[in-house]
């Protein structure tokens, strides 16, 4: 099942609550970026320079983004400290292990830069469970291989002990998704 209307809407409404964090003018990685590097291309009247990497991309410029063919799980194959800002949009609920992708994305922000995450909160799960029953979500929105989720303390206690300072946390979406900044 390929991504629905109601798919696009609510990547569309992570797209919105990120945006604002993106300085004028930046270098952006979005870390996770799916096929399209979909964010790139709606935030890009403030991207100077964007890179999207995903194990579902071609190597290779789309448009106007590099795309990089990696699994973000392992060591990323991209220059320490060159980014303004990484995006991991919806892709922390996909990592059994988030903090080893954490740490690539603090190595890669340039002093100052800032990580902006989104992740659904758990009370999303039931609402998904029966979208997904309806088929007005696909597989990908809702997924048996999603991993339980964060809670916001635990994911600050794993954000300050990679170094990253200055911690902004706000929900969205009727308090169902969780949107983060975490500057270097």
């Amino acid at each position: 099942m390929s991504y629905t209307a109601l798919d696009q809407f609510i990547a569309r409404q992570r797209f919105r609550a990120a945006y604002p964090h993106i300085r004028k003018g930046a270098r952006v990685c979005d870390l996770g970026c799916g096929l399209d590097a979909a964010f790139l291309d709606y935030a890009s009247e403030r991207i100077a320079h964007g890179v999207g990497v995903d194990d579902q991309v071609r190597d290779g410029t789309g448009g106007r983004w590099q795309r990089v063919r990696a699994d973000i799980r392992q060591p990323l194959p991209l220059e320490s400290s060159q980014f303004d800002n990484v995006v991991m949009l919806a892709v922390l609920e996909h990592l059994a292990e988030p903090e080893p992708v954490l740490r690539e994305a603090y190595r890669i922000l340039a002093p100052a830069g800032s990580l902006i995450l989104t992740w659904p909160s758990s009370m999303v799960d039931p609402i998904l469970k029966l979208l997904h029953g309806l088929r007005f979500v696909s597989d990908e929105m809702e997924s048996d291989e999603h991993q339980k989720r964060i809670p916001v303390g635990t994911l600050q206690h794993m954000l300050h002990r990679i170094g990253f300072t200055e911690l902004t946390h706000y929900t969205f979406e009727l308090g169902l998704n969780n949107l983060m900044v975490a500057t270097r």
